[in-house]
């Protein structure tokens, strides 16, 4: 049996905030729970093409498939293979096209996306276990100060 390739997706904006989603009350999958945008990896496709995927599914938005991979790793529980990229996005909230439900942040489906300065990701939050595991690393990297220090308009629009 094959192992789950889980891909995960930092996107990190001009002012070091990553954009996360938090998926409500009424999802099947771990409700009340904060992640990055991610999900499972198709049989036959890259890590790469199934960021480039997801990141298009669940925010509307488009990264260039020449990603920076942060980490990969094994999950221990549930036990998988865990890749994450980050990249920088001069996209804001208000660039993410949402459900037209009146009073919502940008929710889309069963969650709602929001970009939450890096200090404050980790404060507070219940994650998945996938982004549980790796943001506090990644938060602490050199990948994500070097991100969040500068911002190439051409890396996402």
């Amino acid at each position: 049996m094959a192992l789950e390739r889980i891909v995960l997706v930092a996107l990190v904006d001009r002012s070091g905030a990553v954009l996360l989603r938090n998926r409500d009350e009424r999802s099947t999958t771990r409700p009340d729970r904060w992640s990055l945008p991610g999900g499972g990896a198709q049989p036959k496709e890259s890590p790469e093409q199934a960021a480039v995927r997801i990141v298009a599914e669940q925010t509307g938005l488009t990264i260039s498939p020449e990603l920076r991979m942060a980490w990969r790793g094994r999950l221990p529980d549930p036990v998988a293979e865990v890749y994450l990229f980050a990249t920088a996005t001069t996209a804001t909230v208000a660039d993410i096209p949402s459900d037209p439900v009146p009073g919502a942040i940008r929710r889309r489906g069963d969650y709602f996306l929001e970009f939450v300065p890096g200090p404050d990701v980790l404060s507070g939050r219940s994650f998945t276990p996938a982004s549980g595991y790796v943001l506090g690393d990644f938060l602490s990297s050199m990948h994500y100060r070097e991100l969040a220090a500068r911002i190439d308009p051409y890396e996402i629009a």
